[in-house]
């Protein structure tokens, strides 16, 4: 929920490529993803971003659109109701 909260308030984001967090982040799209136990990784990337006005802007918008198509309301609600077994 966090990386789906960051990127709804135009934070970029950087996360590791493991189950969860790739299913979220869509690498150089909606936000960076960096090999997993590799501190060295996560700090360039955000180094990257920080750096990089362009990319930085590139993944807010990213961002901000994957939230938009795939995580609203209207679609994770039915979502919600069948885990709970609602229906």
């Amino acid at each position: 929920m966090v990386l789906i909260e960051a990127m709804a308030a135009g934070i970029p984001v950087v996360g590791t490529n493991v189950p969860g967090i790739c299913d979220v982040i869509e690498d150089g799209v909606s936000g960076l993803l960096v090999d997993v136990a590799e501190p060295k990784a996560i700090a360039g990337a955000i180094e990257k971003i920080f750096s990089d006005s362009a990319l930085r802007e590139r993944l807010i918008e990213g961002g901000r659109r994957n939230v938009a198509e795939h995580y609203t309301w209207e679609r994770v609600y039915p979502m919600y109701r069948e885990l709970l077994e609602l229906e």
